[in-house]
Order: C-alpha cells, then sequence, then structure tokens
C-alpha cells in the first residue's frame, strides 16, 4: 500500500511543477559552474571550435591569459549588445575548455571611474561613450608569458561571423616574433612604376601603392627572373605576373607548394599593368603546375560581364562619353564570398581583363571560389581586349552564357607533383628530399591588374606628399590574402561561422502585413490633416493688415477647421498606436512561444510518455 505521501507526489500536476523546479535549478547550476561545457544545437555551430582552432590550442607552448574586459551592468540597457558580449564571453570559455592548463580567462566589468576602467584604457581597449557620460567596453587583451601582447580593441557585431577567426588570430600573433618572410616574383614595375627602373634613375619613380603598403608590413624579397632556388624561411611565395619559367624553376615552386609552403598566385591571360600599349595578349602561365594543383584557366580567353561592366570615359577627361566596358569589371560585394575572411571583409574588386578559373573533374584539391562574375557574362578571345576595343561592338556581340565564372579560388587538399619522373629519378637526397606529393594550400586568381595603381586608387600630391584615395578594395584584398596565409592553419582553414541574432521572420511578416493594413488609412488621415492645416493658414491670411478681427462666420468656420484637425490628429495617433500595439502583442506571444511555452512542452511531453509506461506495466502485471 502507498502512503498519502506518496500518492501525492504521483499527482501529474506535482510532478510538473517538480520537474519545472528541476529544469529551472539545473539551468542556473549549468549556468554558474558549466559556462564551458556545452551542447551546441545551433544551426551552423556557433558555439563549437573548428578543428583547426583545437589543434593550434592544444599546441600551445606558452601560457596564454586572456582579459576580457565587458560592461555587462552598462549593456543591460541595451539587448542586442549584452547578447552579443555573452556569446563572445562563451566562445572565450570554449577556448578556456580546450585547453585549461595553458588557456586561462578573466572577466572584468570596468564599471565608470573604477580601476578596471583604467586598466581597460591602458590596454589600448576602445569603449563607446553612451549619452550618460560613461562608456562601454567590449575587448579583449591577451598576452603570454614571453612578452607577447595584443588585443582587439572592441567587438564589433559586424564582425561576429569572423569572431573565431579573429580570437585565433589574437593568439596566435603572441608568438610573432620578426616580419614574416614574402618572395615576390612578378615582372610588374611594382618597384619602380609604369616608368621603370629609368624613370627611378631619374627620380621619378612612384612605386605601386600595394607594393608599398608590403614592404611596411612584410619583409618582401624580389626574386629574379632567373632564380635558382626560393629563399630559405619563406613565409609566402606570390607569384605575379611570373616571366617565362624554366622546369627547373616550376619545379622548385612545385616541391615548395608540396611540402606545405603557402603561396598567392595571379596569372592572366592579357595584363594590362605589364604593357598598357601592347599589340599582342600579356600572357601568364605557371605551365603544367595548376593543372596538378587540380586547376584550369582556359587560355587565351578573358571574361566580360555586361552586369559589373565599369562605367569608363571614352575620348579623354574632355569627352563627356560615359560607357559600360565589359572588359573592366567592377565586382560588388554579391560576388565575393561573404563566408570566407579575406573576401567576407572586402566591399569591392576592379579587374581588368581577366581569365577565369574552373576546377578539374576528378581532382583530389578542394576548390572554392572567393570572387565571381555575375550570370550576365561571356568569354571572348584575348585578342580582343588588346588596344582600344569599342566598348558598344563589344556589348551588341554579347551573348551572356548564363554562368557565373569564378576569376579567385582558395585550392587546398592532396595534390601530385607536376615533374613524377623527375622526383623518381632523384630519389632521396639526404639533404632535401624530393616529394610526389602532399597537402597544398594556395590561392589563385586569374587577374593581375587588380594591382596597377589606376584600377583602385586615386593619388593626389599635397605639399608633395602623396595621397591616397582607394576607391575599390584591391588593396584590402590583396593584404588580406598575405596575412591570412601567414597566418596558422588554423587561421586558414577558417570560414564564417554565421551569427547569432535571428530575428522573429514570423513577426516581420506579421509587420508588414499590419502596415500595409494601416497605411492606407494613415495616409488618407495625413492627406486630411494637411488640408484643414492648409485652410486655417488661409483664413489666417484673410485677415485684415491691421487687425486682427475675422466675421462671425471666419471665426464659426475657424472654429470648425481646429474642431476638425483635432479630431484628425487624434484619429492619426490612434491608427499608429494600434500599429505598434498589434505588432508588439504578436512578438510578445511568439516570444514566449518561443522561450517559456515550448521547453514547457517538452516537460509535458516527457511526463505523459513516463504516465503511459507506468500503465502499461501495471496492465501488464
Amino acid at each position: 500500500m502507498s502512503n498519502p505521501t506518496t500518492k501525492f507526489m504521483a499527482r501529474p500536476g506535482v510532478q510538473i511543477v517538480l520537474a519545472v523546479m528541476l529544469f529551472l535549478s539545473l539551468t542556473v547550476l549549468i549556468d554558474r559552474y558549466m559556462r564551458g561545457t556545452q551542447l551546441d544545437l545551433t544551426e551552423e555551430g556557433l558555439y563549437t571550435l573548428s578543428p583547426g582552432t583545437e589543434k593550434m590550442l592544444g599546441n600551445l607552448d606558452e601560457p596564454v591569459t586572456l582579459k576580457f574586459y565587458f560592461s555587462r551592468s552598462l549593456a543591460a540597457a541595451y539587448p542586442q549588445l549584452l547578447s552579443y558580449g555573452k556569446r563572445v564571453e562563451d566562445l572565450l570559455r570554449s577556448f578556456v575548455s580546450a585547453n585549461p592548463d595553458k588557456v586561462r580567462l578573466s572577466v572584468i566589468d570596468p564599471e565608470p571611474f573604477s580601476e578596471a576602467e583604467d586598466d581597460a584604457v591602458a590596454a589600448g581597449l576602445k569603449g563607446v561613450p553612451l549619452g550618460d557620460g560613461s562608456t562601454l567596453y567590449l575587448g579583449l587583451k591577451a598576452t603570454n608569458t614571453t612578452d607577447g601582447e595584443g588585443d582587439i580593441a572592441f567587438f564589433a557585431q559586424d564582425r561576429e561571423k569572423f569572431l573565431e577567426y579573429d580570437i585565433v588570430k589574437l593568439i596566435a600573433g603572441l608568438d610573432h616574433t620578426g616580419r614574416k618572410k614574402l618572395a615576390l616574383l612578378t615582372t610588374l614595375p611594382m618597384q619602380y612604376g609604369e616608368g621603370g627602373p629609368q624613370a627611378a634613375m631619374q627620380g621619378q619613380s612612384q612605386p605601386y601603392v600595394i607594393y608599398q603598403q608590403l614592404k611596411e608590413s612584410y619583409d618582401v624579397q624580389m626574386l629574379q627572373p632567373d632564380f635558382k632556388a626560393l629563399p630559405k624561411d619563406t613565409d609566402v611565395l606570390m607569384v605575379v605576373q611570373p616571366p617565362q619559367l624554366s622546369d627547373d624553376q616550376l619545379y622548385q615552386i612545385d616541391q615548395y607548394v608540396l611540402k606545405g609552403g603557402r603561396a598567392l598566385v595571379f596569372l592572366d591571360p592579357h595584363s594590362e599593368a605589364a604593357n598598357p600599349r601592347a599589340t599582342t595578349p600579356n600572357a601568364s602561365s605557371l605551365g603544367p603546375l595548376l593543372k596538378a594543383w587540380g586547376v584550369d584557366m582556359p587560355e587565351g580567353k578573358v571574361v566580360g560581364d555586361a552586369s559589373l561592366a565599369q562605367r569608363v570615359q571614352m575620348g579623354g577627361y574632355s569627352s563627356d562619353q560615359v560607357k559600360d566596358y565589359v572588359f573592366w569589371l567592377s565586382v560588388i560585394k554579391d560576388f565575393l564570398a561573404q563566408d570566407d575572411v579575406v573576401t567576407g571583409a572586402v566591399s569591392n574588386l576592379n579587374m581588368a581583363t581577366s581569365g577565369v578559373l574552373e576546377p578539374i573533374k576528378g581532382a583530389t584539391t578542394k576548390f572554392q571560389p572567393l570572387v565571381r562574375t555575375s550570370t550576365a557574362s561571356m568569354l571572348y578571345d584575348a585578342k580582343r581586349a588588346v588596344g582600344m576595343p569599342d566598348p558598344d561592338m563589344l556589348l551588341r556581340g554579347m551573348k551572356p552564357s548564363g554562368k557565373s565564372y569564378v576569376l579567385s579560388a582558395r585550392v587546398s587538399g592532396p595534390a601530385k607533383t607536376a615533374f613524377p619522373a623527375r622526383v623518381a629519378k632523384e630519389g632521396m637526397p639526404q639533404k632535401d628530399p624530393a616529394v610526389a606529393s602532399g597537402n597544398i594550400n594556395l590561392v589563385v586568381t586569374a587577374d593581375t591588374d587588380l594591382f596597377d595603381d589606376r584600377f583602385w586608387v586615386q593619388l593626389q600630391n599635397l605639399l608633395g606628399q602623396r595621397i591616397v584615395v582607394p576607391i575599390a578594395g584591391n588593396g584590402s584584398f590583396i593584404l588580406g590574402l598575405v596575412d591570412n596565409m601567414t597566418g596558422s592553419d588554423a587561421l586558414i582553414g577558417l570560414r564564417g561561422r554565421g551569427i547569432s541574432k535571428r530575428p522573429f521572420e514570423v513577426v516581420e511578416r506579421i509587420r508588414q502585413d499590419a502596415e500595409t493594413k494601416y497605411l492606407a488609412q494613415e495616409q488618407t488621415l495625413q492627406k486630411r490633416l494637411n488640408e484643414t492645416e492648409d485652410r486655417l493658414k488661409n483664413l489666417e491670411s484673410q485677415k485684415p493688415g491691421d487687425t486682427s478681427v475675422l466675421s462671425p462666420d471666419q471665426e464659426q468656420e475657424m472654429a470648425s477647421f481646429r474642431t476638425q484637425l483635432l479630431e484628425t490628429r487624434k484619429q492619426l495617433r490612434a491608427v499608429k498606436h494600434s500599429l505598434r500595439r498589434e505588432i508588439e502583442h504578436l512578438g510578445s506571444v511568439l516570444a514566449v512561444i518561443n522561450i517559456a511555452l515550448v521547453p514547457f512542452l517538452i516537460v509535458i511531453f516527457a511526463l505523459v510518455r513516463v504516465q503511459l509506461r507506468r500503465r502499461r506495466r501495471r496492465h501488464q502485471a
């Protein structure tokens, strides 16, 4: 026989109450003591570290201290910012969980006029000033035991999809000693500008802007056309419109890439930067290397795009003829890979007489497009781009293929050597064994004109100083690629992870329906209001110039108009209030359903299943 307590506890209502209390208690305990332990059920795994990040954290040589400055108390008035700050904190705790012995985290709330706020300022963090004079901080300071330090001054929400990348880059950069080495092989006059060495001898050289920016950040070593070997300890090899290379030189590049060297390759079926006055296409290639990497660039073909065509001025600056030139492309954000850490931060690119890239069928490498054309594009013979083609004739003869062509792509994964016979013949030398295969990591782009200043910057001279005004994101794209490739494997492998903010899509549709419903009524009332105000102004203007007295009829008409004006304003406010109230009510209902009702129904469902099982057992007994 069961006692009264057992009968009481067996009641479904009591069990539901106890289950809800247990659920809430567990939620509080888990949030307090198990924040680093997560069950990530988000669509894109927002709170799950990538394998590359976990590997990087597991291989840390020195302990890393992370100080997360988050003005939680001030952010409470800004729900979206508070939610984002919590996401950053949760992700940082995941970093700690991946290697608690080497990663330490301190979460600090820098209250106004406190020592913690002084520490945040000293750490180089940037706060957001609020209306009451206080400053909100949302930044990170990282240090290690070998005097390495770095910071993220403020976690901007527009970088949310690259949050993990930014933190990994910060930690990986703590061990950075000296500048990274960039080996550059090119026939473009990057060091001197269009005038070449002759202009430099006369003191009139103007190096490419992108070359100067690379020199500021990296140890750039120029490779001569007849180079015998690549420089030792090269971090990144950049090949831009290379000269005709010998088999020995191609073999050097082949082996460098197969042994894990990072490379950025820029080729072109017709480089206008190499020689703007050329009478034949200025093409470049890497012989058999591209195909060995699983990539094909159709020879002698340039792409034209009617949708992305740049507007160019024909006949010089004095002419007013501006036309679409399909060979010069202004690639906007819609055609740049938004999940890539480099192109995701670029708004537009200017490219000229570009070729296209295609993955070879059956290739073992992974081909990830970074830059594409629109579908209003087609391939032309490169000879059509030489000289001064007629833009109108090119447009009239265009027959769009309906295909979006790839202009730049990441290529990674297992690949085989382009020189198998030579590798087999050389055998295994003691010092530097030849390899027949390996995992490669590079970016290939079918255009070199994006380096040329005239396509992406405006240069101005102010008191002898050269002022650079970017008009496209070419510099950000190239520098971003170099920065990305000089990082760890974790950095190169990371992609955008989506965003945590999930708007109520149903509420948004209801809002649009409600606005449509009330729009006509609101417009009618607004029109009546404007007409009433105009009539009042007209009556006011009928007063004699030396008196403010109106006739009785005018006074009565004005009083009527004023009453009508007040009534119309009242109705207009009621319409707007009804719209706002309907939207807020529906939003609140859906929020309750998503946040409270669904978990409650899950608990009830579980209890009902338990009760049904008990009844079955009783019947079976």
